[in-house]
């Protein structure tokens, strides 16, 4: 159990920091090639690695979100889906659902990294990667 918490754990850290790498050389583009279709493959990059998935078609943030909890779960051990389900659905005593802390989180990162702040209701209006990328892009501009 303890190498195998490690080897996780190991993991989580390779992941992040390749993620934060992908994030820093959006962060260092010149601000004329911050376009969309540069953006958009490197965010989906980095989203990717943080959540430690690998998805090329899926872009809804929280169909994202989700399939990185349902790997986290199998991880633990195979549980059945209709667990992972209420697992996923359970709400803590703010009534925030495990998808939505996952996606302030992801957020919170990539704004981070990329030293970007947005408001709340944008980063709760951004349902998608390409709406991510609009808002990174304004952001980065200094459109904020």
């Amino acid at each position: 159990k303890y190498k195998e918490k490690v080897k996780m754990i190991d993991e989580i850290v390779k992941s992040t920091r390749e993620a934060c790498a992908v994030l820093e050389r959006i962060k260092s583009m010149p601000r004329e090639e911050l376009e969309k279709a540069e953006i958009l493959p490197l965010l989906r990059n980095a989203v990717n690695l943080k959540l430690m998935i690998q998805e090329d078609t899926q872009t809804d943030i929280r169909k994202l979100v989700i399939m990185s909890i349902k790997r986290q779960d199998l991880q633990k051990g195979n549980l059945p889906d209709d667990v992972i389900q209420r697992e996923i659905k359970k709400y803590d005593c703010h009534q925030t659902s495990l998808a939505a802390q996952k996606k302030v989180l992801l957020l919170m990162f990539i704004e981070k990294e990329l030293g970007i702040a947005m408001g709340d209701d944008e980063a709760t209006d951004i349902e998608s990667l390409d709406e991510l990328a609009e808002a990174v892009i304004r952001h980065l501009k200094g459109g904020g």
